[in-house]
């Protein structure tokens, strides 16, 4: 594995994508050329933007990877001249972009980093009152926010991800909801390391006249955002967006790895806690906790995620491609963003610390009345502190992404437009291979998950993945003669006198 060179093609593409898009083959009209870049080029993030315009023939679904992606329902012919499809696609070629979307809105108002984007104010810290942190994954910001937003009338309601049971004919773990009371925004809390989608709950909100609030990752702010510019209903009710630090999109496959290493198999789990606390570890260390049916009867197991093969988020497994090609970490267009604060001063208090970044003065406002009234303890940080708290995933969102589309356009392949320019120069061959790696094990582990499934093994996904996860590990560690050195270093130091 540690072989390939530059001009070696990693093949990212998974047994249900059509065919490699290059930009001669794209035919004209909105939905015809959304299916020929985004969807069959493999960047469809299943927000379900493009499905929620009225009178669009497009329907979201979960693949056989257990990806949610745009399915065409009927034929285009009569609704590609009228449909504003791929101006709400957030990888589509005709959409605005980050820096653009954040101008229109936050630019009279905020500054602007070239890593996070807009910002008025940031800061790091957690929520005091009642037990915000305690329930959340981090500090509890994202959750208080949204609430206090409800409390001082600013919101009727609240569109976020809630768990549900899943049933013969849903078998999802986790969809969109509207919360209209505190008792169910609070029971939206944590982060949900699952697919879902937008355009049934969007549906209701046309139909249900009110002021929402809408959590969410970058990518799916991006597509409220861009749809609001085109439809004055979504634009009149959703009044904030509140945006998630991301890492990227997994599949459903993401969960029922977890749960069939606790030995529930596929399609017999129930529930899944991705981040339990564990009281006295780093906050990086977490628990999971799954329930479902294992030998006919139910059971609740929870591990450390240490515990877990493919817990680690730098490999990447399940994920969805349009992640590699996304250079949003902290959904810039959020008129809030939250999200852990990896930095060492925080990163050891087992109960959570949350970054937060506040482009809205009506937001600002809330959380310094909350500071003032000792609800909240946060901490003034700059911005590049920001930065730094989500510095691997903006490496690979940036110098990585610069990577990934040199290869694309090398290979003369449809990719979307970035704000990262395409290029190779800036990477030694160590890096090169690393990110080759990243996309390679992400691609192969839907591929191999299923064919795992298929022969009832969670052994044959391993077996199949593990010897590209030891090639990729062993690029991050030092040579045998730096080794060598660092271990005489180590015997003749008594003898050193120091």
């Amino acid at each position: 594995m540690n072989n390939i060179s530059e001009s070696q093609p990693i093949n990212s593409k998974l047994d249900c994508d059509k065919f490699y898009v290059t930009p001669d083959t794209v035919a004209p009209g909105s939905i015809s050329t959304l299916f020929q870049t985004v969807v069959d080029g493999g960047y469809c993030i299943g927000c379900g933007a493009c499905a929620s315009i009225p009178g669009s023939p497009i329907k979201m679904k979960l693949d056989e990877y257990g990806r949610f992606c745009a399915s065409l329902e009927s034929s285009t012919e009569h609704h590609d001249k009228n449909l504003s499809i791929l101006d709400v696609c957030p990888f589509s070629d005709t959409a605005a972009n980050e820096d653009e979307i954040g101008q229109e809105l936050f630019g009279q108002n905020c500054q602007h980093h070239s890593r996070i984007g807009y910002h008025l104010a940031t800061y790091a810290g957690y929520v005091t009152e009642n037990n915000f942190r305690q329930h959340g994954s981090s500090g509890g910001m994202g959750t208080w926010i949204v609430t206090e937003l409800f409390n001082q009338k600013l919101i009727d309601a609240v569109i976020h991800v809630h768990e549900q049971k899943p049933s013969e004919n849903d078998s999802k773990l986790f969809s969109f909801r509207i919360s209209e009371s505190v008792e169910q925004i609070r029971a939206g809390a944590k982060s949900r390391y699952y697919p879902v989608e937008m355009s049934e709950v969007l549906s209701i909100v046309r139909n249900r006249p009110g002021r929402y609030a809408i959590v969410g990752v970058p990518c799916f702010i991006k597509a409220v955002r861009l749809l609001a510019k085109k439809d004055q209903v979504i634009r009149d009710r959703i009044h904030f967006c509140v945006g998630l630090v991301c890492g990227h999109l997994k599949s459903t496959r993401f969960a029922e790895m977890f749960a069939w290493q606790c030995g529930i198999e596929p399609g017999k789990l129930q529930s899944i806690d991705f981040r339990k606390k564990i009281s006295g570890q780093a906050a990086n260390k977490y628990g999971v906790e799954v329930r479902g049916i294992q030998n006919d009867r139910e059971v609740s197991i929870s591990k450390s995620n240490h515990e877990f093969f493919g817990f680690l988020w730098g490999h990447g497994f399940f994920k969805y491609q349009a992640c590699d090609y996304c250079d949003d970490v902290v959904a810039e267009t959020a008129d809030v963003t939250v999200g852990d604060a990896w930095l060492p001063n925080y990163v050891k208090d087992s109960e959570g610390t949350n970054v937060v970044v506040v482009r809205n003065p009506v937001i600002k406002h809330l959380i310094e009345n909350g500071m003032k009234s000792g609800r909240l303890h946060l901490d003034s940080i700059n911005a590049d502190d920001v930065a730094k708290s989500q510095d691997a995933g903006l490496r690979h969102r940036r110098e990585g992404l610069a990577y990934r589309l040199y290869l694309k356009d090398k290979a003369k392949q449809w990719r979307p437009h970035k704000r990262i320019k395409a290029e190779a120069n800036h990477l030694n061959m160590r890096l090169k291979k690393i990110y080759k790696l990243r996309m390679l094990m992400a691609s192969q582990s839907h591929i191999a998950f299923h064919q795992a499934i298929q022969m009832k093994s969670f052994d044959i996904f391993r077996k199949i993945i593990d010897p590209i996860v030891k090639s990729y590990d062993s690029l991050y560690k030092p040579p045998l003669w730096r080794r060598w050195l660092s271990l005489i270093k180590k015997y003749l130091k008594p003898y050193s006198g120091s």
